[in-house]
């Protein structure tokens, strides 16, 4: 018979044991929910994690917090990576929290290097870890080191070896036509066996396009006609298909390349005629200003990022990206822009000292691509068999459009995140330019610009409010 789950109630520790700086009136509790494929292939569903970590709370006396989703996260990626994982490490770490629960093992680590890791800096903190299926998890003494680092080693090892088998049957997928990945370009679909084949509906639609780009069209007249014709793409999606080497029946995942993989919508001349004209010019050199790829300012149009610029090569500034369709583009000077959210960030710690983080709002940022990945999958499922109607393709490409949106954000908060730092508002002058831009990021939620002049267009959302 197996044995119960220790409770951390039961854990025996010496006076410098972490588990027994938790005093039972101060268990405060963050939940912990990952699921590894958000398609349906991870055989454990968000809702019964969320169950088990609830009745573990329950039975433990822990007083659950809050629950962070790290939805399509691999148990093997780095702390930096998880971003439920590094928001509730830092919360122990603050002494907001207490300890970590999970309704798996597996569901926390399957790396014994970030195991470690995490072990280490949690019970530094004088917090702990628990699993609902394995009791406390432990390295501060000898059977609690050894007792996890097996489980962490087993952990790693199915990861690894289901990695292994998934690589292969992606290998052999791609030998018989089969993407091994869910969405297609528009002209394709999958036909029997899931093999991919070109749909009838829209091949036309896109060769005429490609014809037009190869004429000389810019991307935004393509655009434009694929939008008329029910495909509806943003700009860099547009670039995007016009580049794929899927255009002449081209496979690639990975390092696996299927050559003819399935009927070629346009020969390889073509093709090359078309790269002629859309040759890209490689990735822009990221911009050192305060603000770039933060995703704070926002313009008060339409919404949308913005993004670093120059007027006349000269003076930078913030404008709404020129490839959009803002009807009405905000420009700002980068020096406004700038000195208004760090007056902000000011003003904001005035009289306060503490340590602030960018991983708070990366754990949103993850929280928000879950939600809008729901609302996306309960429309797939509500449309199912209406997939060829204008209003329902119209429908799904805003959800997908959202979803898109909100991982950018969460790539954006993970590209800016740095260590949290001690602060108050005194301390702006002396923080290094990656502290500041982390700061910024963990109490500015956004800055709205309107069109017009000078700062008083910029209004400030302060993180939490």
């Amino acid at each position: 018979m197996t044995s119960p789950p220790e409770s951390l109630s039961n854990v025996k520790s010496g006076a410098g044991s972490p588990s027994a700086n938790i005093a039972p009136s101060r268990r405060r509790a963050i939940g912990l929910v990952r699921v590894s494929r958000l398609a349906g292939e991870d055989p454990v569903s968000p809702s019964e994690q969320r169950q088990r970590i609830e009745a573990a709370c329950d039975r433990e006396g822990f007083k659950l917090l809050d629950t962070f989703n790290e939805p399509d996260v691999s148990g093997g990626a780095p702390l930096d990576k998880r971003p439920g994982l590094s928001r509730a490490v830092a919360l122990i770490e603050q002494g907001k929290a207490d300890v970590i629960v999970v309704a798996y093992f597996d569901r926390l680590f399957r790396s014994v290097s970030v195991q470690h890791e995490v072990a280490e800096r949690v019970e530094a903190a004088g917090g702990a870890l628990f699993a609902a299926d394995v009791g406390a998890v432990r390295s501060d003494t000898a059977s609690g080191w050894i007792t996890s680092s097996m489980l962490g080693v087993v952990a790693e090892y199915h990861r690894r070896t289901t990695r292994e088998r998934t690589l292969e049957a992606k290998r052999r997928a791609v030998e018989r036509g089969v993407a091994p990945f869910p969405n297609l370009p528009p002209w394709l679909r999958r036909g029997q066996d899931e093999v991919i084949e070109l749909d009838p509906k829209r091949e036309q639609v896109m060769r005429e396009a490609v014809d037009q780009r190869v004429g000389g069209a810019t991307i935004a007249e393509v655009r434009k006609y694929l939008r008329k014709h029910g495909i509806r793409r943003s700009y860099h999606g547009v670039q995007a298909l016009l580049t794929s080497r899927m255009l002449i029946g081209e496979l690639r995942f990975g390092s696996f390349v299927n050559e003819h993989a399935f009927p070629a919508l346009i020969d390889p001349d073509t093709w090359r005629r078309l790269q002629s004209v859309s040759v890209p010019r490689g990735r822009r050199a990221k911009s050192d200003r305060l603000l770039a790829r933060l995703g704070v300012l926002r313009c008060g149009t339409c919404g949308a990022r913005m993004v670093v610029g120059t007027s006349q090569g000269q003076y930078s500034l913030y404008r709404c990206p020129p490839v959009g369709d803002c009807p009405k583009r905000v420009t700002i000077s980068a020096t406004v822009a700038e000195d208004a959210i760090a007056e902000a960030v000011r003003e904001l710690l005035e009289g306060i000292e503490g340590r602030a983080s960018v991983e708070a709002g990366v754990g949103e940022a993850a929280e928000e691509v879950t939600r809008r990945q729901e609302a996306l999958d309960k429309a797939i499922r509500t449309f199912a068999g209406l997939e060829d109607e204008q209003v329902a393709r119209e429908r799904l490409q805003e959800l997908r459009e959202a979803r898109d949106q909100a991982r950018d954000r969460h790539d954006e908060l993970l590209a800016a995140s740095v260590p949290a730092v001690t602060v108050s508002a005194g301390d702006w002058d002396v923080l290094t330019f990656d502290e500041r831009r982390a700061l910024i990021v963990a109490v500015i939620e956004q800055a709205v610009v309107r069109p017009g002049r000078g700062s008083d267009r910029i209004t400030i959302e302060p993180r939490g409010q």
